[in-house]
């Protein structure tokens, strides 16, 4: 069976509606020459003319006049869906999934997320809970928050960096008039510790700037930042927290920042999302709020002799204090 050419007819109907090759070739966005072939190739498909044409105009055929009123309906049908498909790729609603550590969706993702479904009413979302980067295909995710110390897997995904979390070093008042408040990161080796998964070293940073590092071996060790909270709460250990997670319990007196002029390695947080050119509604207009979120400057490392003085002043500051 031959091919059909849609194109050519849609040519035809462009001319008829036009009464002209010129602008007949303008409404279907093809040149003057690609309108003529187009015309000629139906003719002789169809074995008879579809236009009579003169030196000055051009006049559909009865025959030609006939196919038009039947097929040219068709194709307004056509013009009509592909602008409604285009409208409703355009709207932000559906069912918008997503998967993401505890800690980020908490601080960081809930606030867009609230502001996004009331400014969408048609959408929903389906939130997982994960501290793993998932495989987005196999479950169906539309986009994937991972949060890492690191830098990401190789993946064929797309991925954007959207906001650095600082991280500080806690304890609960119990715990520190036992061991005594620490002047130095050195103060800390001997305390017990509570840390992520994975956690061997801590990292100190003054103004941006790394000026010792203190090997761990946590007592508990989890992804969940909810049951690190609470272990430093109870006296466990001194944890690695993001001072956002535990503003409310500094300011109850539950916990205590250590070292206060110190800050640990930031986790960088990763959006995911399948690489692919057209992007859903819903997923743009997520990031777009999401896109003014504070993204602290990278930690830089001192030299070791540079490292050593810096550490020392701290210690005399503390003191001092």
């Amino acid at each position: 069976m031959k091919t059909i050419e849609w194109k050519d007819w849609e040519i035809f109907c462009r001319v008829v509606e036009a009464g002209s090759f010129t602008q007949g070739a303008e409404l279907a966005e093809v040149p003057k020459s690609s309108a003529s072939a187009a015309i000629a190739r139906l003719e002789t498909q169809l074995g008879f003319r579809l236009f009579e044409r003169t030196t000055r105009r051009v006049r559909v055929t009865q025959q030609g006049q006939s196919l038009y009123e039947r097929i040219a309906p068709h194709f307004v049908a056509l013009r009509e869906i592909s602008t409604e498909a285009a409208s409703v790729s355009e709207r932000v609603s559906g069912t918008l999934r997503i998967a993401t550590p505890y800690e980020v969706g908490s601080q960081h993702l809930a606030p867009s997320l609230s502001r996004l479904l009331a400014l969408h009413p048609d959408l929903n979302v389906d939130i997982d809970v994960t501290w793993d980067q998932p495989d987005m295909l196999k479950h169906g995710y539309d986009l994937a928050f991972v949060m890492t110390n690191t830098t990401l897997h190789d993946s064929s995904l797309a991925s954007k960096r959207v906001v650095l979390v600082e991280r500080a070093f806690y304890a609960a008042p119990a715990l520190i008039q036992r061991y005594g408040l620490p002047r130095t990161p050195g103060d800390l080796a001997g305390w017990p510790t509570i840390g992520n998964a994975g956690d061997r070293r801590w990292e100190f940073l003054r103004e941006g700037v790394e000026i010792a590092t203190l090997p761990v071996a946590p007592r508990i060790r989890t992804h969940n930042a909810e049951i690190r909270r609470k272990a430093a709460i109870a006296g466990i250990g001194v944890a690695r927290l993001s001072p956002n997670f535990v503003e409310e319990q500094v300011r109850e007196g539950l916990l205590v920042r250590l070292l206060p002029a110190c800050s640990s390695s930031p986790l960088k947080v990763y959006v995911l999302m399948p690489a692919r050119k057209l992007m859903p509604a819903s997923v743009r207009a997520l990031l777009d709020l999401m896109e003014g979120m504070l993204q602290p400057a990278a930690p830089r490392r001192a030299p070791a002799g540079a490292a050593a003085r810096r550490e020392a002043g701290a210690a005399g500051e503390d003191a001092a204090a």
